[in-house]
């Protein structure tokens, strides 16, 4: 029981050192269980994709059905990579967030890359719609299959990262006021 709690609630809250430390403290038998080489395995991707780290590349679908890298987003400035989905309430009421931040720095070096976790195109594209989602977004219209999110080792939305303009991780899940705060600490350094 308590290693399915660790893998169940606990994994989303544990940062990849904590995680590592509550697998140690399992009796030797559970070690090699499937729930503890899943999260062994979520363990690797989470410091795959730490702050510090350069981004994986990926390829998805735009709502067009033209394959757009992440690495074709790269170069130009600071770039959100956005996971959120259209059935996701906290991201719907995060969306005007992001929004206001891509409004006042889109042209001083920011840019989102919006990737969804929709199983179905047509509220997908809804939401882009309803939200005023107005930069790039890819899906494989996978749910939590999402070939992105399972690289990135995404478990929970709203979810993001913050890249420069090489690929690095420089922040993740910066949220409402904490977004615009580095936004402007970022984008006024010269």
């Amino acid at each position: 029981v308590s290693l399915y709690a660790l893998y169940r609630d606990f994994s989303y809250r544990l940062t990849p050192q904590e995680i590592k430390a509550n697998l140690q403290l399992l009796n030797p038998p559970l070690q090699n269980t499937e729930y503890a080489n899943i999260l062994k395995e979520l363990v690797s991707t989470m410091e795959s994709v730490a702050v510090g780290k350069k981004a994986p590349d990926f390829a998805l679908k735009d709502p067009e059905g033209n394959v757009v890298k992440l690495s074709d987003r790269l170069g130009k400035g600071y770039l959100l990579v956005d996971f959120w989905a259209s059935w996701c309430g906290p991201c719907r009421k995060e969306n005007p967030n992001v929004v206001k931040a891509y409004a006042e720095y889109k042209d001083k070096g920011f840019d989102v890359f919006g990737v969804s976790l929709d199983a179905s195109k047509e509220p997908w594209l809804k939401a882009i719609e309803k939200d005023h989602l107005t930069w790039t977004h890819v899906s494989d219209l996978q749910f939590w299959n999402n070939a992105a999110a399972k690289l990135y080792g995404i478990r929970s939305i709203p979810s993001n990262l913050l890249l420069d303009k090489n690929g690095v991780f420089i922040a993740k899940n910066l949220r409402g006021e904490e977004l615009e705060a580095k936004l402007a600490e970022l984008l006024t350094q010269k």
